[in-house]
């Protein structure tokens, strides 16, 4: 026992040193670099491993490690929203979600990885929808709201399905054996067991669904169409006003016989 214990600490160590010096050289990188969106990606990288160091040798470390990270991406967050990089802001929020909830501060890890989801949607990457999901469902997990925590998986585990990514489809899987431990669902619901063919019947009738919707919208538009034509056709009718036969009558002409004298006789009449 006391052998294992040994060589566990000595690979920890190993482990520690490794990271610590992938830690300098990204120090020394940025020194050289000029370029801004070059020094964001190393300071994500150096958030990274400040991130990965999970053993400390006390609170201390651990916290200054936290903020450390917190620090390096906040940097690169600055710099790929100065050049409207959604990828490198979805990356950064994630990160920052990551380091608040390792200090157990949930209300800011949820918020931050919501930012990183709602630019995922908006950018329309399934991959980083997926993945934010996830982290949002374990976060949830961790404040047990397991239900909101299985919607957000059951979500994630769809997209992969749909979209036949195999790798996120396997961190969804590890999220609901996690989420497994915590709660018990039927069968239906297991993403082991019958999840994936409710899935699948769920968007059988939801395209069934659609497809009427669809159907009944063109039924509705075309009756639109022919009850505007009919209006058309009425107010066509009713703009026509019917010509009046006008009756013409012949004028009577008076006119004066030459003679020296004007009688009642001299005054003759003529009609045409």
């Amino acid at each position: 026992m006391k052998k294992i214990f040994l060589l566990l600490t000595y690979i920890s160590a190993l482990t520690i040193g490794a990271k610590a010096d992938t830690l300098d050289s990204l120090k020394q990188q940025l020194q050289l670099t000029t370029d801004d969106k070059a020094k964001a990606v190393i300071y994500n990288s150096m958030a990274d491993c400040y991130l990965a160091f999970k053993t400390a040798p006390n609170s201390y470390t651990k916290r200054i490690n936290y903020e450390n990270a917190v620090n390096y991406t906040m940097l690169a967050m600055k710099t790929y929203y100065k050049y409207s990089d959604t990828t490198g802001m979805i990356y950064s929020y994630s990160n920052l979600s990551r380091a608040y909830r390792s200090q157990r501060k949930f209300a800011q890890a949820k918020w931050f990885i919501l930012q990183a989801n709602t630019l995922s949607r908006r950018q329309k990457s399934v991959p980083s929808i997926i993945n934010t999901l996830v982290d949002l469902a374990a976060i949830k997990i961790d404040i047990k709201d397991y239900n909101l925590a299985k919607k957000d998986l059951k979500e994630a585990h769809r997209l992969a399905m749909k979209n036949k990514l195999a790798e996120q489809d396997s961190s969804v899987k590890i999220a609901y054996s996690r989420l497994y431990t915590f709660i018990q669902v039927p069968p239906a619901e297991n993403v082991f067991q019958g999840l994936d063919e409710t899935i699948k019947n769920e968007e059988l009738a939801y395209a069934a669904k659609q497809k009427k919707l669809a159907a009944l919208a063109s039924l509705k538009q075309l009756k639109k169409t022919q009850t505007g034509k009919k209006k058309l056709l009425a107010a066509t009718a009713a703009s026509k006003v019917p010509v009046q036969q006008i009756k013409l009558t012949a004028p009577t002409i008076y006119w004066e016989t030459p003679s020296s004298k004007t009688n009642t006789d001299s005054l003759k009449t003529v009609s045409l």
